[in-house]
């Protein structure tokens, strides 16, 4: 089952009035409504910080798994070695500033960001929807359960649905708002875990999310969790490999007029049709016009194929499967995509990805680390040469971070840990080349600047020009609510 195909996690207005059956209820649903389309459309936010409205559209490159900070951007030489292993800290381009051995590149460009390294919670369970949305805690049996009516909605569909209640809103048929690559976060999870979805908002507002159609493949492979080398894409991938839109595109045997006979027979089969719940008719047909307006704006389809790229762009990326996401989210911006969330997941078996209970050091050694740091410059060397920093929004985050303590396992290991963590910011309106916050010297605690996950949100839309502090959503009951629970935007960040 699909966790964002939850039907219940929506309900309309006109199902809320013909539940009531009130005068009252309709009246008052009516004003509620236009109060909530009235604080969506506030130009200004209430405390001017720098920056506001300057970012069109934002990419989130999220690490799934949680890397370790002390393997990567908070290195603590002066912990025991029995904490800290045997990678070694070197200096970065940001005088003062370390950085651990196995991330050189990103090293040399770290004055090109503002890195924060005091992100902190306390949700020590792959609480992604706590790094992704409105929830402020969670615990194992929420993420477990992608359709716990407690999850809020993913931040990329509740920006689509203020852009879509804008009364100035742009749209761009054919050129979906939100989407999330390569596939549904825990895409192969059973039972289905908590993937970024719409909620309440409704399943209109759900991510779209294109196919992966490659390979792994690796001459040499690496370890995964349990020691094993196999062709994880997210290792190495085919050249062949791409990304495609299922239904997005005519079939040989159908040109354009033949497709526009279809749709008119549709539109009279719709119509006609009896007994049909009007909600599911709706939904059904919304679909439908997405997929048609892709056919007749190829855009997002042709930005989506990476296979296009020059053959060198692609390199300078990496054939991995986290580093043709990214290659593939600058195509979508490019392409007039206003939020892209490219994830680095895990593949097939738990444990995977960043999260490193066992053979951490191996992992990070020979894949992780290396293949971020190919990844991540090349990403913002493209992004920046293109002009794209000029107005988009970069995230690169996780959901927690790793205990200091080695654990004594097959290769060692480090456990979930949401007590301090790094994030990454650069482009529009992000105050770059400086280190925001400090851990203490275990990198277990913030000792400066504490920063939650809903910081983080609301940094991002005061960017996006929306005033996270009374800006509202309707919830399940059409009641206002506000975009994140508490949280403000981190002032250092802007500029």
């Amino acid at each position: 089952m699909d966790p964002q195909n939850n039907e219940n996690n929506s309900v309309s207005r006109r199902r809320f009035l013909k539940t009531t059956g009130s005068a009252a209820a309709a009246v008052a649903a009516t004003a509620q409504m236009t109060s909530t389309n009235r604080l969506i459309a506030s130009p200004e936010p209430t405390v001017i910080l720098p920056g506001f409205g300057r970012a069109k559209s934002v990419i989130c490159l999220f690490l799934y798994g949680a890397p370790s900070q002390m393997e990567t951007l908070d290195p603590k030489p002066e912990a025991p070695a029995e904490q800290r292993g045997d990678i070694q800290s070197i200096s970065t381009s940001l005088p003062g500033i370390a950085a651990s051995e196995l991330l050189p590149n990103i090293s040399k460009n770290l004055h090109r960001v503002a890195l924060l390294r005091s992100m902190t919670h306390s949700s020590n369970n792959h609480a992604v929807s706590v790094a992704l949305s409105g929830l402020s805690k969670s615990a194992p049996a929420i993420e477990a359960n992608g359709m716990d009516q407690r999850h809020w909605p993913y931040f990329g569909s509740v920006l689509e649905y203020l852009w879509t209640h804008q009364s100035t809103a742009e749209l761009n048929p054919g050129v979906p708002m939100n989407m999330m690559l390569p596939w549904s976060l825990n895409h192969f999870s059973d039972p289905p875990r908590w993937s970024p979805h719409a909620a309440w908002l409704g399943r209109q507002y759900n991510p779209v999310i294109p196919r992966f159609d490659g390979k792994g493949s690796l001459e040499i492979g690496l370890p995964n969790s349990r020691g094993i080398s196999r062709f994880d894409p997210f290792h190495g991938v085919t050249p062949e490999s791409t990304f495609r839109m299922d239904g997005a595109e005519l079939p040989k045997d159908v040109d354009p007029a033949r497709l526009a006979s279809r749709q008119q027979l549709l539109a009279a089969v719709n119509q006609a049709a009896p007994g049909v719940a009007e909600k599911q008719l709706t939904s059904f047909s919304n679909f439908q016009q997405s997929a048609f307006d892709m056919i007749a704006n190829p855009k997002v389809v042709e930005a989506l194929d990476v296979s296009k790229e020059p053959r060198q762009v692609r390199d300078r990326y990496g054939l991995t499967l986290f580093g043709q996401s990214a290659l593939a989210a600058r195509r979508l911006v490019e392409a007039g995509v206003r939020v892209v969330t490219a994830i680095w997941d895990d593949y097939k078996v738990g444990n995977n990805a960043w999260d490193t209970h066992s053979n951490h050091f191996p992992r990070i050694k020979d894949g992780l680390c290396p293949i971020f740091d190919q990844v991540l410059p090349a990403f913002l060397d493209d992004m920046e040469s293109r002009g794209l920093l000029e107005d988009t929004l970069v995230m690169v985050i996780s959901e927690h971070g790793r205990t200091p303590k080695i654990t004594e396992i097959t290769g060692g290991g480090r456990e979930h840990w949401s007590g301090a963590y790094w994030g990454m910011f650069f482009g529009a309106g992000i105050k770059t080349g400086q280190v925001i916050g400090a851990t203490d010297k275990q990198g277990a605690y913030p000792i400066s600047h504490p920063t939650d996950p809903k910081d983080i949100l609301a940094t991002m839309y005061h960017l996006l020009g929306i005033d996270p502090h009374h800006t509202t959503i309707p919830d399940r009951q059409l009641r206002p609510t506000r975009l994140i629970p508490h949280g403000s935007a981190v002032k250092e960040l802007l500029v």
